[in-house]
C-alpha cells in the first residue's frame, strides 16, 4: 500500500471554503499518484462560528468530509500505522509557489506552460523516488527547526494543476463526484425553488472587519446598493449571504430591496424541521447550505478576495449558469499604501465594470488577462475550474487567443461540439449530452424535453456516443458504458435515467407500461398491446384515449397522479403537443394477447394480491429493490381497481375497455 499524507490548509483550522479548496487538491494528488489519501487536519473549521441565538448546536461541528462526498479512498491519520515506513516530502513550497504538472512528459518550455505558470518559477511532478516511496507527504510543518517558513496547502485546483487533456478529463470527472452530500443538496434545492427566480449577494462583514487588506470598516451601504443596482432589479427577490444579519450596515439595503432573504435565518425560520433532520445541524452546515442556495441565483455578486464567494461562483459555473465573476467593489490596496485591520484607502487597482474585472492584458488563461496584483491561487476563482461538458467529454479547456474572441480548443475545431437536453422530473433534472444533435432531437419527445433548455438542479449527466459500431451510453463520473444499437437506445437510456430519478425521489411507483387519458382520468395497461398491424394502442387512440406515455412512467403515491417524464400539470383537457401531461390514475389493466381462434374479448376483475403478482415484471422499483417495489404496487392496487384483459381484435377490445372504464367512472362519481 502506498500513501499520500496530506495536511489540510492550516491543519483544518481556517474557514469552510479554504478547507474545501485544500482538500480538493489532496484528492486530486491522491488520484494522480494512485495512493491512499491520509487526510491530516480533517477537523471542523473554526472560523466564523455563529450561535444564531442558540437555534443551532455547535457541539458537534461539521468537518468538510461531513458535508461533501470524497471521491477517492481516504482515511484519518490514526487509522493507519505509518511508523517505520520510508517517507518523503513532495516540496517545502506553498501550493501557490509552484505548478504541478502531469504526466511528466509535458513540455514545460511551451507557450501554454509559460502562460499557465504566470511567473511561477517552480514546477513539480511525481517521478523518481517520489513514485516508489511508501509515504509521500505534503504537510505544512516547517522542514528546518526554528524556521519561520510555513508551507501553505491552499490553491484553486484550476491554477494548481497543469495537465494534458486526457488527465484533465479524468481529474474533472473525479471532481464531479466531489459534491454536496444528498441531504444538503436536496434541502438547498428545495429552498431555492420555493423562493423562485432570485438574485444573490455575498457581503462579507464579520472577520473582514479585522482582516488586513480589505476596506470593510469604511464602506457605506449606498456603495453596495449602487453596485447591485447595476446588475439586479429591485423588484426581484434578493438572497443576502452574510455572517452579520443584524449589522446596521444592512438597514438601507433592506429598504432598497424589500423582497430580501437573509438566507441562513430564512432556512432556520421556514425549514427548521428539515434542517434539524440533516446529518449535521451546526452553523457550518448552515453556511454550506447558504452557498448551495446562492449558487442557484439568476445573477450573483460577491466579495472580492473571499474564498466563500469563489466557491459560490464555481458552483454556479458547474451548474451551467452564466457566471461572470461580479464583485461589489475592489478590496485590494494600491501597492505601497498603508493598510490596517479592516481598512485602507479605496483603490481602483482592480478595475471593475458592472462588477466584472476588466481585462487589461492578453493570454490564453483567465489569470493572464486581469490585474497581476491578484494572487490567482485564492483571491478569486476562475472559469477554468468549471466542470463544463467540453472538459468532461474531451479534457480541453476554454481558451482565448491573444486579441481574439473566446473559443474552445480542439473540441469545437474538430466538429465534436455537444448538444444537450434536460429531462425533468418533479423539480430535478438529468442532462443528456451527445455530439449527434439529430439523436437528441429524436429522443427529446420521448422524455418531454427540448434542445437548449436551461439547466436547473441537475443531479446527473449522461453522454451518448455514436459511431459506425453502434451507440454507447455513459453516465459521467461512472466507469460503466452500455453498448446498444440505435433502436434500443431510447428504452435503455430511459431505464438508466428513471433509475436515478427513482432513487432521488421516493414514493413513486415506476412502471414499464402504457398510460392513457380520457376525460381527465388515466388508465394504465401492462402486458401485450400488440404490434404495428394489430395494435391495441392505435385502437384506443381512435376511441378517444390519449397516449400519455408508451414506455416508462411514474405514479405518485400520495395523490395517485400519473407523471410521465417532463410532464407538467395542466388543466383538465388542456392537452399538450408532446402528450406530456399528468392525469389522475383510476384503473390498471393487465393485457394478454389471446390465441387467434379466440374471438371473444373478456375483461375480468383482479384481486389486489393477484394484480401485484401479475405486475411485478412491469415494476422498475422491484428491479431496484424488491421489497420496496412490492410495497409500492400494494399501495397502488389497494386504492384502484385492476382487471385482466384477454384480447384479439384491437377495435373490439378498445371499445370493451372504454365501456369498462366508463362503468368504473359512473360507480365512483
Amino acid at each position: 500500500m502506498r500513501y499520500l499524507y496530506y495536511t489540510n490548509y492550516q491543519s483544518g483550522r481556517s474557514g469552510l471554503s479554504n478547507g474545501i479548496m485544500s482538500i480538493e487538491v489532496g484528492v486530486i494528488l491522491a488520484h494522480l499518484t494512485n495512493r491512499l489519501l491520509v487526510l491530516d487536519g480533517n477537523v471542523s473549521p473554526p472560523a466564523n462560528i455563529v450561535s444564531y441565538d442558540g437555534r443551532v448546536s455547535n457541539l458537534q461541528p461539521s468537518r468538510i468530509t461531513d458535508l461533501l462526498d470524497i471521491p477517492v479512498p481516504w482515511v484519518e491519520p490514526d487509522a493507519v500505522d505509518l511508523q517505520g515506513l520510508a517517507s518523503i516530502e513532495l516540496t517545502d513550497l506553498s501550493l501557490w509557489d509552484f505548478a504541478f504538472y502531469f504526466p511528466k512528459t509535458l513540455d514545460l518550455s511551451s507557450n501554454a506552460a509559460i502562460n499557465f505558470a504566470r511567473g511561477r518559477k517552480h514546477w513539480l511532478t511525481v517521478g523518481g523516488e517520489h513514485e516508489e516511496i511508501p509515504v509521500l507527504r505534503l504537510s505544512e510543518d516547517p522542514l528546518v527547526p526554528g524556521s519561520q517558513h510555513h508551507r501553505a496547502n491552499l490553491s484553486n485546483y484550476s491554477y494548481q494543476f497543469y495537465l494534458d487533456n486526457e488527465t484533465r478529463r479524468s481529474v474533472y470527472r473525479l471532481l464531479q463526484r466531489m459534491q454536496a452530500k444528498r441531504p444538503f443538496a436536496e434541502l438547498a434545492a428545495r429552498v431555492a425553488l420555493d423562493i423562485g427566480p432570485f438574485n444573490a449577494v455575498h457581503l462579507r462583514r464579520g472577520d473582514f472587519k479585522v482582516t488586513y487588506g480589505v476596506t470593510t470598516l469604511d464602506r457605506k451601504p449606498c456603495e453596495a446598493i449602487e453596485a447591485m443596482d447595476q446588475v439586479f432589479e429591485r423588484k426581484d427577490p434578493l438572497v443576502i449571504v452574510t455572517d452579520e444579519r443584524d449589522d446596521p450596515f444592512f438597514n438601507a439595503i433592506k429598504l432598497a430591496y424589500p423582497n430580501h432573504y437573509f438566507i441562513d435565518w430564512h432556512i432556520l425560520d421556514n425549514y427548521g424541521a428539515e434542517f434539524a433532520q440533516l446529518p449535521q445541524t451546526d452553523s457550518l452546515s448552515l453556511a454550506f447550505l447558504s452557498q448551495l442556495v446562492a449558487a442557484e441565483a439568476k445573477e450573483f455578486m460577491g466579495t472580492m478576495t473571499s474564498t466563500f464567494t469563489g466557491i459560490i461562483q464555481r458552483y454556479r459555473g458547474n451548474r451551467g449558469k452564466h457566471e461572470t465573476f461580479r464583485y461589489i467593489w475592489n478590496e485590494l490596496p494600491e501597492s505601497g499604501h498603508e493598510i490596517e485591520r479592516g481598512r485602507h484607502a479605496f483603490s481602483d487597482c482592480i478595475p471593475l465594470e458592472r462588477g466584472e474585472m476588466i481585462e487589461q492584458f492578453e493570454g490564453p488563461y483567465s489569470w493572464n488577462r486581469v490585474s497581476q496584483l491578484l494572487n490567482p491561487a485564492w483571491m478569486r476563482e476562475w472559469p477554468e475550474s468549471f466542470l463544463m461538458p467540453e472538459v468532461l467529454a474531451t479534457g480541453s479547456l476554454a481558451a482565448k487567443p491573444a486579441g481574439g474572441a473566446d473559443i474552445v480548443t480542439s473540441y469545437a475545431a474538430t466538429s465534436t461540439r455537444q448538444e444537450v437536453i434536460h429531462i425533468t422530473f418533479e423539480n430535478v433534472q438529468i442532462a443528456v449530452w451527445s455530439n449527434d444533435a439529430a439523436i437528441l432531437q429524436r429522443l427529446a419527445p420521448e422524455f418531454g424535453a427540448q434542445l437548449h433548455t436551461q439547466p436547473s438542479n441537475v443531479i446527473a449527466n449522461f453522454e451518448i456516443s455514436i459511431s459506425a459500431a453502434g451507440c454507447w451510453i455513459e453516465q459521467r463520473g461512472r466507469p460503466e458504458r452500455t453498448h446498444c444499437d440505435k433502436a434500443q437506445l431510447p428504452l435503455l437510456l430511459k431505464r438508466q435515467i428513471v433509475t436515478i430519478f427513482a432513487q432521488a425521489r421516493h414514493q413513486y411507483a415506476w412502471l414499464e407500461a402504457a398510460a392513457f387519458s380520457k376525460d381527465g382520468r388515466g388508465m394504465v395497461i401492462a402486458g401485450d398491446i400488440g404490434g404495428s398491424n394489430d395494435s391495441l394502442l392505435q385502437a384506443l387512440q381512435t376511441n378517444g384515449w390519449e397516449l400519455l406515455d408508451g414506455g416508462l412512467f411514474a405514479i405518485r403515491i400520495k395523490d395517485l397522479i400519473i407523471l410521465p417524464l417532463g410532464a407538467k400539470t395542466q388543466p383538465e383537457g388542456a392537452g399538450s403537443q408532446s402528450g406530456r401531461i399528468s392525469t389522475a390514475f383510476t384503473s390498471i389493466v393487465v393485457a394478454v394477447k389471446a390465441p387467434l381462434h379466440v374471438r371473444d374479448e373478456t375483461i375480468t376483475p383482479m384481486s389486489p394480491a393477484t394484480a401485484v403478482a401479475a405486475l411485478i415484471g412491469a415494476s422498475l422499483d422491484f428491479k431496484i429493490e424488491r421489497n420496496n417495489g412490492v410495497n409500492l404496487l400494494c399501495r397502488l392496487l389497494e386504492q384502484r381497481p385492476a382487471a385482466q384483459l384477454y384480447w384479439n381484435r384491437p377495435q373490439e377490445s378498445a371499445q370493451l375497455l372504454s365501456r369498462w372504464n366508463h362503468a368504473l367512472f359512473e360507480a365512483t362519481d
